[in-house]
């Protein structure tokens, strides 16, 4: 009986998890000598968690589908093309956050990101309120029909090609909008 239920339990780990855990010293064997770890166009593994990256974090067209809780990237985090839905609540991104084309479905309120933010080619329908951008942000071909409240972007805001109504009278925008 033990043998039976020992197996239950392995199988059911095995179809909950996905393919591979790695762990710091996986890691290792995907980033250079800058800190940065690319995972372009890997499986559905899961990262460990706490997670520090020293470089970039590439996870463009990776099969991931989530990100560790706690997620520091002390350069740019690439998750274009990914399956990424959601960001984790403790993350901090020193450079931009690409998420063109990923299936993000929300961005966490007063989201602060020290680079460019791209939400291109998304099915996002809205950004979250207290939205900090300190580069460009990018919203072309997105299903966003307004901006949220509170949106400070420091440089430019770019929306081509989109259904948005209308400005926000709250919205702080270093450089220019394009359309």
């Amino acid at each position: 009986m033990y043998i039976v239920k020992r197996f239950l339990c392995v199988l059911c780990l095995v179809i909950a998890q996905p393919t591979m855990a790695l762990t710091q010293i996986h890691l290792l064997n995907y980033k250079d000598s800058y800190g940065n770890i690319s995972l372009k166009d890997s499986g559905n593994i899961r990262l460990p968690d706490p997670l520090t990256v020293n470089g970039n974090l590439n996870l463009e067209n990776s099969r991931i589908n989530m990100l560790p809780l706690r997620l520091i990237v002390k350069g740019n985090l690439n998750l274009a093309y990914s399956n990424i839905e959601h960001l984790p609540l403790a993350l901090n991104v020193d450079g931009y956050i690409n998420l063109a084309y990923s299936k993000i479905k929300e961005l966490n309120f007063g989201l602060r990101v020290l680079g460019d933010l791209s939400v291109a080619h998304t099915q996002l329908k809205k950004l979250p309120d207290n939205l900090y951008v300190k580069g460009d942000l990018l919203l072309q071909n997105s299903k966003i029909l307004t901006l949220p409240n509170k949106l400070v972007v420091d440089g430019n805001i770019y929306i081509g090609n989109m259904p948005l109504q209308d400005l926000p009278s709250d919205i702080i925008i270093g450089g220019s909008l394009y359309r």
